[in-house]
């Protein structure tokens, strides 16, 4: 049987790696573009107003009330950050306030956060006597991200830039991707995307020797010339690109002969192998240097490869060039060069005038360059002593190694620097303006426990740290007090000066030096030297990014509530375990996908066909639910419990179409099939008016105290509540004919307007769209320097642009023109209009004038215009009506979410299908009397239908009219604080909103299909819901408390001691078991042999870096208080490390039965000296008596076993109740009996067994260099032997069985990202009659993979009755997770389903956008490997079946997906059911 699979990743990465600011969409406003593995993100700045605080603007006004506010708050600052969930993850650790036992405090949030929100504010450097606090125009806590545009690339990004060019709206995004490739993308407002605007690929066989090596692997890094001239990009190890940007037309000196034409340039390569006569062997970093008159670039190059063993004799191997680019000539020339610099140099900073020079990073020191003046370097420990031949001045009171360090300037003269251990120092360069040289370093110490991947300084004060080991946090940061600066670089509060006068506190210094006295020749001033003021600064944390990455291990548990009352029956419900973080920000991540709401009440109503709950503007519950069938009206009064009402002012004898309160909960309406009911919640009847019994009422909406009835036959009435008139009245010439539904939104963001901003400018640049801005066409230089380098007035333009940098009180103002103050006249009111031809139209009201009206929408287009907007942007009629043959528009909904609703979005439904929209500025339409609005498709992976080619169901299951819902869309304002919209149908789905303005699907299927649905709050249900299922059951309910929804999936973070290594979850105690890790300096040397070793303890001096080595704990984590288990870690010694860790199931020869342990595999690691050993030990976790108020101490963790082995433990699994365990070179079988193990049998295997899985008697050995094995236990004999192996080199990462029914697969993944399927196919004949697995299929994932796991596939879904349920319970799903927080899964799939996915795959690489240039089908191919590694590569082997597909097929609008349809061969529907079958089988949590 020919193995068929398919890989969906089932959550996209959500690690960070480089960032810029940036004027990505205007010149308007800067924003913060954000990059991690495969993924663009921009982000921009908004204000959340609490309650009370000003929100007019007037400058002295706002200042004056915040000043006051503050003044009569008797909390300090610090206090205004309320307390958040300590599940999420802090960003920051406290510098002076870190208690170990914090560890095990509770760990309960408040109940649904809101957001993902940072939990502590630290201060910069502690003192004695207490700071004066900074002034926030804003609280840090109101500050948050919010993402406007998301784009998802098929390529690794190794790094990003932005480069501002004259005669730009807009700047330019550089990309670089693996394999030396180069994406200028510029945004697009016209299609709300990237546009390509030049591509460079140096992919070449002539630079195949400088392909990357296990020396130096040199990933593409680019920089941008200050000037705007050009960028440069380093190619593998010693190439540099220079990509040189076109100029603007500019005057010649006679007028008459008009503008030159632009000047377009080639990129081109130069090699820097031989730099003045000397050799280089690796660029390590390089900078762009301003005020010179070519592009300058400063490379730091090595010219040999050392290391700490070779320091004695080769330790100043590092070289700093400057040299000029010529671009005419694709040529350079050296200007000057430093050598002499340490081995270890890591990369280059520039330093911002009027210092100027680099920054040079080396692992344990600092060094100044600057050309003309000696280097001036610092060391910041006692390893830095004797590496160079200048002397290096120590730093007082810091002890630190800058590997893995990340740094950044925010302001002239201070940078930030972050370490690898969690430590944020701010580096003040202490300058001298008259001997123009660095004086010294000062550092302050401003966080602890931020692990950085980036670090980009924002306007305003505002910090953004990217983080991959931790969340990215935003950070605003203040100076509160002035630190009197000294001749050491430490910190000094001397509060004398020279004189012997005390200064006053806060008072602004500078430190005046000696200098030679000659006013002669420099002036009076000679003497004044302006050095450097030091201050303290504060740093406050703002806002975060969830990151779950990287995820080392993962495993599955159980939910701490059943499902057992819910429909899903068949499968078991489970929570997907990671580890994510590192040391003091390490968590336990728990996600699931499905939305599983506690079920508060529960009561039979056959018949229902809709529910509304009413509440008035005071009171705090709601007050009524109102239920109609399809003949009658039930209405429930709502208190501490739900009871059937009978005083109430709504008809009951027949069905209700719509009701809702208006005049501020004072007038209840109802609306009938032929009548409108006004009453007065007492009771009182105010008025019923009739419509034409000729015309039946099909739906209403209301909004703003205006009623909007739908008629069958099409009609429009628009009534309005008169609170003069004290009567709903209908609004003159409000009717509307052709109508299919309407919808009223209320306009908060301010974009519903026709007025165009300034400083937007148009949709291309001022050049011509044909002359890009970066061209690759060769042309012939001009001989005037005008050509080659920029006019004054170019100059000037660029001075102005970079020169933007606002003030942050500056900054503050313009947040609250731009965010606060959107709407300076008041809120608008629109009525949005569906016609019968499935055109869109926005109505003001209430003067009810057309300002916008599109084509036809039926075909889900990805821009939606005004049809005025844009000329020729409709598709012909016919085209869509032969896609979208039988398709109606069925509802429209237009709300505003996110912060302060702002953000408005469009749903509508067509057919069975859901389309979102989120309305975008749009600038550049024709008529200025419009809207200046457009729709942008947002993109979504929900399949919401069910199958239509399914077989016959069973009667019960038949009944679709009476499951489904009739009205889809229902809008909540507030469910566990979040709001958005849920979509009642057979699958139906939250769609929430944050502040974080990014739609969160979660899907509720739990229940089957949801028909109707409304939020609900009484005594016993706070801010819940309400909603009737198809078991004919009125359910209140409320969503699971602890868990954060502003994430892909739900998840809970539940701190962890230290970094997770191994996880896994004990099925009896209902606990999960965590391996951690807490790193401490280590002073000892281990000696000695086999038997016995010798510690020599070593003292150096106080400076010294002693190494940090792990010391291993086991811990318990509950999830019933989703916190660490006090009391009961297992803590191991010194030097032994776990390798390997697992909950087994073992037979014990005294016992009978089965019983889990937790078996650890270690290695006791003392050196390369020392012959390396390990222990197998075994936990059992019992359960014992808890002590008083401490319910969590009912576990304990008693010791059955823990003896050495003669050799190190590296892998661990089970296999019929025996231990399996790889010790050294050899796999053992081993038996448990009462309190020892027992060897059954053994067998030699490869180098080093990374892992261990097993299936019945067959157990999958993975080895780091030798690829996979398969090896067979037979207890009857016990024997182990050699089933079948790959005998190909790889190195292998991890390795699982996939099973499905009677197929048996292997799945492995390596250290090129590759994922491989093997197949033991004794009949194929290169398999050599069975001893060599045959790989059948492969491709690359694009990211590291270290876990895997199966797990049962999904079959409760009734479609599944199409397959058959019971050959998908035999079917298992392969899941892996990788370093960057996504996640994956393999399934098998059949034949027919992966050759219509191929095909699909293969139409669409070459009809969808490539965006930034890259293909879908590249990125996936699997990386050749070379001959000696892979010599059974033959045309058998194909590629896995890519899951994305789907999301790119979705994305399409239904002529696209007709048009791709009809290439393959089949129809929409079956290509959409094919994909509802891999997203449903893949539902596993």
């Amino acid at each position: 049987m020919m193995a068929c699979g398919a890989i969906k990743f089932l959550l996209p990465p959500s690690a960070i790696h480089h960032s810029v600011y940036c004027n990505f969409f205007n010149k308007r406003e800067k924003s913060l573009v954000v990059a991690g593995l495969n993924f663009v993100q921009v982000y921009r700045l908004n204000v959340a107003i609490q309650p009370g605080f000003p929100v007019g603007y007037d400058d002295p006004a706002i200042t004056e009330t915040v000043r006051v506010q503050r003044a009569a708050s008797p909390q300090p600052m610090d206090e205004h950050v309320p307390e958040v969930s300590k599940l999420t993850t802090s960003p920051v650790m406290p510098v002076d306030d870190y208690d170990d036992e914090d560890l095990y405090a509770p760990t309960i949030p408040t109940p649904a956060p809101a957001r993902q929100q940072p939990d502590q504010v630290t201060d910069a450097v502690s003192q004695e006597k207490p700071a004066e606090q900074p002034s926030f125009l804003f609280p840090p806590e109101n500050v948050r991200l919010e993402c406007v545009a998301s784009f998802e690339l098929f390529g690794t990004i190794t790094d990003l830039k932005a480069s501002t060019l004259a005669n730009s709206n807009r700047d330019l995004l550089l990309l670089t991707f693996a394999d030396a490739k180069l994406s200028c993308v510029q945004y697009d407002p016209t299609v709300n995307d990237l546009r390509s605007i030049s591509l460079h690929d140096y992919e070449a066989a002539k630079y195949s020797d400088e392909m990357p090596t296990n020396l130096g692997q040199a990933e593409p890094l680019v920089r941008v010339d200050p000037d705007g001239r050009c960028a440069i990009m380093r190619l593998y190890r010693t190439q540099l690109m220079v990509v040189p940007f076109t100029q603007a037309p500019t005057r010649s000196d006679n007028a008459l002969t008009g503008p030159k034409p632009i000047t377009q340039y080639k990129s081109f390569a130069l090699s820097l192998k031989p730099l003045k006569d000397e050799p280089v062997e690796f660029i390590q970093d390089f900078q762009m240097l301003s005020g010179y008159l070519e592009p300058t670039v400063a490379v730091l190059c090595h010219k040999s490869f050392s290391y700490a063993g070779r320091a004695a004799v080769s330790s100043e191997s590092c070289l700093v060039a400057a040299i000029s680019i010529n671009t005419r000539e694709k040529s350079y020339h050296l200007i000057w060069s430093m050598m002499g610099l340490p081995y270890d140099c890591m990369y280059l900073r520039n330093v911002p005038r009027p210092i100027g020079g680099l920054l040079v990073f080396s692992t344990s020191s600092i060094i100044h360059v600057v050309q003309g003046n000696p280097p001036h370097g610092i060391s910041l420990n006692s390893a830095a002593v004797g590496v160079v031949r200048f002397a290096l001045k120590p730093v007082q009171n810091v002890v630190a190694t800058l590997d893995g360090s990340r740094c950044s300037f925010f302001e002239t003269e201070r940078c930030l620097l972050a370490l690898m251990n969690g430590n944020v120092y701010v580096i003040t360069l202490v300058y001298d303006s008259v001997l123009r040289s660095i004086k010294d370093f000062h550092f302050q110490q401003v966080l602890n426990g931020r692990y950085a991947s980036c670090i980009t300084p924002l306007e305003g004060g505002y910090v953004f740290f990217g983080g991959k080991m931790s969340d990215s946090v935003l950070y605003v940061y203040n100076s509160s007090a002035w630190i009197e600066a000294e001749e050491t670089s430490g910190e000094n509060n001397d509060e004398e000066n020279s004189d012997g006068v005390k200064k006053e506190p806060g008072q602004q210094r500078r430190i005046a030096m000696e200098v030679v006295d000659d006013d002669e020749i420099y002036g009076p001033n000679a003497n004044t030297s302006v050095v450097t003021t030091l201050k303290k600064l504060r740093f406050a944390p703002c806002d975060a990014l969830l990151n779950i990455g990287p995820c080392r291990t993962s495993t599955v548990g159980e939910p701490l509530h059943n499902l057992e009352d819910f429909t899903r029956i068949p499968d078991k419900d489970a929570d997907l375990v990671t580890c994510s973080g590192y040391d003091s920000e390490s968590f336990v991540s728990v996600l699931h996908r499905q939305i599983r709401p506690v079920v508060v009440a529960s009561f039979d109503l056959p018949g229902a066909e809709d529910i509304w709950t009413l509440r008035s503007a005071s009171a705090g519950f709601h007050e009524y639910v109102v239920v109609t069938t399809a003949s009658r009206t039930a209405v429930f009064q709502s208190g501490d419990e739900i009871t059937e009402d009978i005083d109430h002012p709504f008809r009951v004898d027949e069905q209700t179409i719509f009701c809702c309160l208006m005049d501020d909960g004072k007038l209840a309406v109802q609306v009938t099939r032929y009548h409108i009911k006004l009453a007065r919640p007492t009771g009182a009847e105010v008025k019923e008016l009739p419509l034409s019994e000729k015309d039946e009422i099909k739906s209403a909406i209301e909004g703003s105290n205006r009623l909007a009835v739908v008629t069958v036959m099409g009609n429009l009435f628009l009534f309005e509540w008169d609170h003069e008139l004290q009567d709903l009245v209908e609004i003159p010439n409000s009717n509307m004919g052709g109508v299919l539904t309407a919808s009223f939104y209320t306009d908060r963001s301010g974009m519903f307007t026709s007025n165009k901003p300034s400083n937007v400018g148009s949709v291309d640049m001022e050049v011509e769209p044909d002359k890009l801005e970066v061209q690759r066409v060769e042309s012939h230089p001009e001989e005037d320097d005008e050509v080659l380098y920029l006019s004054k007035a170019e100059h000037a333009e660029l001075l102005r642009l970079r020169n933007t940098e606002r003030t942050p009180e500056d900054f503050q103002r313009f947040l609250v023109e731009e965010r606060v103050n959107t709407m300076p006249y008041g809120y608008t009111d629109w009525l949005i209009v569906a016609y019968v031809d499935n055109t869109i139209c926005i109505v003001s009201v209430p003067d009810l004038i057309p300002v916008y009206r599109t084509h036809s929408i039926i075909h889900g287009p990805r821009i939606i215009h005004d049809a005025r907007a844009l000329e020729n942007a409709e598709l012909p009629k016919e085209v869509i009506d032969s896609a979208c043959q039988g398709m109606q528009l069925k509802e429209i909904l237009l709300i505003g979410l996110g912060v302060r609703q702002t953000q408005p979005y469009l749903f509508a439904v067509v057919g069975e299908d859901v389309y979102v929209y989120h309305v975008v500025p749009f600038y550049y339409g024709l008529d200025d009397s419009r809207l200046r609005i457009c729709f942008s498709k947002v993109k979504n992976d929900m399949l919401t239908r069910e199958r239509k080619l399914r077989r016959k169901l069973p009667r019960d299951m038949n009944q679709v009219d009476e499951r489904l819902a009739k009205r889809h869309l229902r809008h909540f304002t507030n469910v566990q604080g979040y709001s958005g919209v849920f979509l009642c149908f057979p699958y139906s789905f939250f769609v929430m909103v944050t502040d974080r303005n990014i739609l969160r699907f979660h899907p509720m299927t739990v229940d089957g299909p949801i028909k109707a649905f409304a939020e609900f709050s009484n005594g016993n249900c706070n801010a819940g819901f309400i909603y009737y299922n198809s078991r004919k059951q009125i359910r209140v309910a409320e969503l699971e408390p602890y868990w954060n929804y502003d994430f892909t999936w739900p998840v809970i973070k539940v701190r962890s001691p230290g970094t997770i290594h191994h996880l896994t979850y004990h099925f009896e105690s209902k606990a999960y078991v965590v391996c951690t890790t807490a790193m401490y300096p280590e002073k000892r040397i281990i000696h000695g042999g086999v038997d016995q070793v010798d510690e020599e303890m070593t003292e150096r001096d106080a400076r010294f870096p002693y190494p940090m080595l792990p010391r291993f704990s086991v811990h318990l984590v509950s999830p019933e208080e989703w916190q660490v288990v006090p009391e009961v870690s297992y803590h191991l010694p010194d030097f032994e490390h776990v390798t390997a860790m697992k909950v087994l199931p073992l037979r014990n020869g005294t016992e009978t039965g089965l019983k889990e342990y937790v078996v650890i595999g270690t290695n006791l690691s003392y050196g390369e000296d020392v012959q390396s050993r390990g222990r197998i030990i075994l936990l059992d976790v019992v359960e014992v008596n808890p002590e008083p108020d401490q319910p969590m101490t009912k576990f304990r963790q008693k010791e059955i076993y823990a003896e050495e082995q003669k050799g190190p433990v590296t892998a661990i699994c089970g296999v019929n109740g025996y231990i399996v365990a790889a010790v050294g070179q050899k796999v053992f079988i081993l038996g448990l009996k009462g309190n020892i193990l027992v060897g059954v049998a053994f067998l030699d295997v490869q180098i080093y067994v990374l892992q261990l899985s097993s299936i019945k008697d067959l157990i999958l050995v993975a080895d780091i260099q030798r690829s996979v094995s398969v090896v067979r236990f037979q207890e009857q004999y016990r024997t182990l032997s050699l089933v079948s192996s790959d005998p190909n080199q790889m190195h292998t990462y991890a390795a699982e069985f996939c099973v499905d029914n009677q197929s048996l697969t292997t799945a492995v993944t390596d250290i090129k990202q590759d994922f491989h399927v093997f197949q033991f196919d004794p009949e194929y004949y290169f398999a050599a009659f069975g001893n060599r697995l045959v790989r059948r299929m492969e491709c690359n994932l694009g990211q590291h993979v270290t876990n895997m796991f199966r797990f049962r596939c999904s079959s409760w879904y009734p479609d599944a009755e199409r397959i058959g349920a019971a050959a998908l319970t035999k079917k298992h799903v392969t899941v892996m997770t990788t370093l960057d927080g996504a996640v994956a899964c393999y399934i098998n799939i059949p034949e027919k389903t992966y050759r219509r996915l191929l095909m699909m795959e293969t139409i669409l690489s070459n009809h969808c956008s490539h965006r930034a240039g890259l293909s879908p089908r590249l990125y996936w191919n699997a990386r050749t490997s070379s001959e000696h590694e892979r010599f059974d590569l033959v045309s058998t082997t194909k590629s896995i079946a890519d899951g994305k597909v789907g999301s790119l097929y979705l994305e399409l609008d239904h002529t696209e997906k007709h048009e791709v349809a009809m290439k393959i061969g089949t129809s929409v529907d079956t290509l959409l059911e094919e994909l509802l079958d891999l997203d449903r089988q893949t539902a596993i949590f």
